[in-house]
Parts: structure tokens; sequence; C-alpha cells
């Protein structure tokens, strides 16, 4: 890890990155699904006894697949990052969640003075700053040899695996602001997080550029290496922020880079997207199981039918159980 000794694990002990293939999703889940997890919430849980983890591998695949070409090619600034983008999205996608939630949430070590509670010292601040860091953790190893040791990539994709990703990471911060319809503010954690990330890159390096052509606004990554440098620069500072519980530190890194923007660039991205009819959020159908009995009685199979559309799926989760 880029950062400082006294805030690294002195006993490491390794994670098993369980994929899942998912069938059905409610509540919390469904129909906008998370496409990693990383439990318990609980810090002092994490550093003492470890985590679990777990990627939503077809969750991951099907945006991909429910992404009209469009979306890349409207902000992608030229016909070679859309390439890599179609090619190689999925699997950066994938190595980027397990990394976040498996050596990005799970790492690090607190000073003992914050008793395992940061959120107690960080308060507002903390949420987002720990999805940065899991962010940035990710975003440092991708270009790591390990990947390939691990026959997790091949050696001669890894650097188009590696620029897709942080085209991806900086494309994402500016398509994601048409969510924000109104204000001038980023309010959810992980956006901010984002947010955060790129534009100190912006500011800090010379990896990420602003270019505007015919009218257009693009975020275009430049320099993998000197992003990854970058990275690893900002990724001290943050565990430095979170180990110590600076609060006044999280506050100015969040102010300054994470939580404004300018309504006028966020105006333009959303008449972008609505001149394509690009949705904002995703949300999925899920499958009706039925049950197929045998001549006992019990069950032999179990039939798959996607027989209604998205409303009709949440009207009816909504439901009484007696009305189902």
């Amino acid at each position: 890890m880029p950062w400082a000794e006294r805030y690294r694990k002195p006993d490491v002990r390794g994670i098993t990155a369980n994929a899942i293939e998912v069938i059905i999703e409610t509540g919390d889940c469904g129909p906008v699904t998370p496409i990693g997890i990383n439990l318990p919430n609980d810090e002092e849980v994490r550093e003492h006894d470890g985590s679990k983890s777990a990627s939503l591998s077809n969750v991951i695949a099907a945006h991909d697949r429910s992404t009209p070409p469009a979306m890349r090619t409207e902000f992608a600034w030229d016909a070679e990052e859309a390439a890599r983008a179609k090619k190689w999205n999925v699997l950066a996608g994938e190595l980027l969640v397990n990394m976040h939630e498996v050596i990005g949430h799970a790492s690090g070590r607190i000073s003992e003075a914050l008793k395992g509670r940061p959120q107690d010292a960080l308060k507002e601040q903390f949420s987002a700053l720990e999805e940065g860091r899991a962010d940035l953790v990710a975003l440092y190893f991708m270009p790591d040899p390990k990947l390939v040791e691990l026959g997790l990539v091949e050696a001669k994709d890894q650097d188009d695996i590696v620029r897709a990703a942080y085209e991806s990471y900086v494309r994402n911060v500016l398509v994601q602001l048409r969510r924000i319809r109104e204000g001038s503010q980023i309010e959810e954690d992980h956006m901010r997080n984002r947010q955060m990330v790129v534009k100190w890159l912006m500011d800090q390096t010379k990896a990420v550029e602003v270019r505007r052509r015919d009218g257009k606004t693009y975020y275009v990554m430049t320099d993998p290496k000197a992003f990854r440098e970058g990275v690893g620069r900002l990724l001290a500072e943050v565990q430095r922020i979170k180990s110590e519980g600076d609060y006044s530190a999280a506050k100015q890194l969040f102010e300054t880079y994470g939580i404004h923007f300018d309504p006028q660039l966020r105006d333009e991205v959303v008449s972008r997207i609505k001149v394509l009819n690009l949705p904002s959020y995703t949300g999925f159908v899920m499958p009706r199981l039925a049950a197929v009995p045998g001549a006992d009685g019990s069950i032999q199979d179990v039939t798959i039918s996607y027989p209604m559309d998205l409303t009709t799926q949440m009207l009816e989760y909504s439901a009484p159980a007696r009305e189902r």
C-alpha cells in the first residue's frame, strides 16, 4: 500500500472474493442493485476479525449489455476510447469492484485513539471518504503485475484494460451529473467520492484534461502512469485522514473537490442525455420462478419467465401478500 507503514495492518489475512450470480433481488437491492458488497461495516470488526466480500457478476455484465452504444460514443473523446470501453468494460469493472471491496474496504489501520470508530471523528465526511479510499485502492492496483501473476488478466492486454478502466472512471464523473437535476451540490456519497478523486487528479496532476469540441465538454484521461502516481499520492493522504480521524482535512478535501459542481455543465450533460434518450438509472426486471410439481407433489423442476415490465413488477411487489 502507498501509505505510511503505521497505517498498515501488522498481520494480513487473505480474503476470498466470492462471485454471485443473482437470480432475484428485492428490498434494498431491487430493482436498482449494488454490484459489490463488503461486510461488516464496523471498522473494529474488519481490523480484528476480517470481512466478507462478494461481487454480483452477472449484474455487472447485465449493466454493460444494457448500456446503449450512444452512451459510450457521446462522452468518449475518440473512437479508440469508445472501442476500448466496449471491449474491456466488463472485465475492468469486475476487477475494480472486487479490489474495491476486498483490498479496499478491508485494508488499512486506524489510530488506537479512535477506538475502532473513525466515523465518530469524521462525521458526515466518513462514508464518502471511505468509498473514495476503496476506489483509490482499486485504481492503484489495476496496473499491478500481480493481476497477471494471478491469471486475472493477460500481460498483453493489461495496458489496454488499465486505460479502459481509468477512462471509464473519469467519464463517469461527468456523466453522473445527469442524476442531479436541481441545485449545484452532490449529496450521494459514491458520487461525491468519484468526483473528489477525478477533480483532485485534474488539479494536482496532468493525467486528466477537460476538453471541449463542438460545444460539448469531455473529461479525458491522458496519461495512465501519471494517473496511477496521482492516485497513490491521494490514497496516502486519504488513508492518513481516516486513520487519524482528521475531520478538518476531510471536510476541506470534499468541499474543494467532491461536493460542488457547475450547474451549467450539468445542464449540458442533461441535454446531451435527453437527445439520446438515455436513462439516468438502470433497473432490472426480475424473473418469475414457478415450481413444477411431480406426481407425488414434490418439486421436480423450476421454470423461469419474464412475464412483466418494470412497472408491473414493482406494483406486484408492493401489493399485500394476500393479493399476490
